[in-house]
């Protein structure tokens, strides 16, 4: 692992800690700023020279402004960091994988960083525990605002700030919710009266890492679409609102699964399955073992896994859902490993985590 990554792995993320707002149901929030340098043609028109030289002058920014937060090129990460920096929310996959250079900027604390030269030339983010966007917000508005000294930013009097994609020309901002929606993922129709308020409320639901991601373990990352025609503080509230609502739903479909007979029959059924998987399976894919912990999460959050002898805590579950990632899995372990010995590797952490003897 790249040893500068090694000060994020040393500690668990600062938006993953337990206590935050509503942190049952939304791990973390997520505030995003796009913002470009005028008169520069966006990355994907930039010629190689124009992007290192960007790159260089935004790295030289942030060793000013932090000489403890790594600045990092990807393109010297192996697969394994790219995968670590992408499940800590840090960077995309466009980002680690683009041809042209980039950057990338992380405060040591894990809750702010800026990407460069990915669609545009900064994309700001600042994170905090549990739902609270305005936190979020305030930690990406701090890095804009020191950006804003080194550089002028590109935008118009009609539009607002100018992007390479039209859907975020005017705020520039995508402010994001990470939820864990157990309950209602298991009650279908609830969930799918979800998905459709939030099409409603013109918000996108998508994988826990965004654009193109799938939901496994029953994440979900909930943002808003529309950034022409309101205001930053318009939009943080349509998604807050949103949110309070969706944690009623999930924590309302709970109580159902608690209460009901035949659902709760049900239920205690997965979650011996679960805990048989956890326990005694020699390999474990990413999306079996995501699956399993996010079934006995549900059941610890409401006391169903008490009978069986199962009492982990719900936050010591929802880490084991980060560290056992294939880039959290290979940093952890300091090797890199094909799919097979990682599953076998993965199975063997969740046993140590939960527990239970090597079998």
């Amino acid at each position: 692992m790249d040893e500068r990554l090694a000060t994020l792995l040393a500690k668990e993320p600062a938006w993953l800690l337990p206590g935050g707002p509503m942190s049952d149901v939304v791990v973390s929030s997520r505030v995003r700023l796009a913002r470009n340098v005028e008169q520069t043609p966006f990355p994907t028109q930039m010629k190689v020279q124009s992007a290192d030289d960007l790159a260089a002058a935004a790295s030289e920014c942030f060793r000013a402004l932090d000489k403890e937060s790594p600045v990092l090129d990807p393109r010297s990460f192996s697969e394994a960091d790219a995968d670590f920096v992408i499940e800590r929310n840090l960077a995309t996959r466009d980002l680690v994988t683009a041809e042209r250079p980039t950057a990338l900027f992380c405060k040591a604390d894990g809750l702010s960083g800026v990407m460069v030269n990915e669609e545009d030339h900064f994309r700001i983010q600042g994170f905090a525990a549990g739902m609270d966007v305005a936190a979020a917000y305030a930690r990406a508005q701090a890095l804009e605002k020191y950006l804003g000294k080194w550089f002028r930013f590109a935008a118009s009097d009609q539009f607002g700030f100018l992007t390479s994609c039209p859907t975020n020309t005017g705020s520039g901002m995508r402010a994001s919710l990470m939820v864990h929606l157990p309950a209602l993922a298991r009650a279908k129709a609830p969930m799918q009266r979800v998905l459709h308020a939030a099409r409603s409320a013109s918000l996108a639901v998508r994988g826990v890492h965004g654009e193109g991601s799938r939901a496994l373990g029953h994440f979900f990352q909930i943002s808003n679409q529309r950034t022409l025609g309101q205001t930053d503080v318009e939009q943080l509230k349509a998604v807050s609102t949103f949110g309070e609502g969706l944690c009623q739903h999930e924590r309302n479909t709970r109580e159902v699964f608690r209460n009901k007979e035949s659902g709760g029959n049900a239920l205690r059924e997965d979650l011996v399955k679960a805990l048989e998987t956890v326990r005694d399976c020699k390999t474990l894919t990413t999306a079996t073992a995501l699956q399993a912990l996010s079934t006995l999460r549900l059941g610890r959050l409401i006391d169903a896994t008490d009978a069986l002898g199962f009492a982990c805590s719900p936050e010591r579950l929802l880490s084991l859902c980060f560290k056992l990632q294939p880039g959290h899995l290979q940093a952890h372990l300091g090797e890199v490993m094909s799919p097979e010995v990682r599953d076998v590797a993965r199975a063997q952490l969740v046993r140590r985590e939960l527990g239970f003897p090597r079998n």
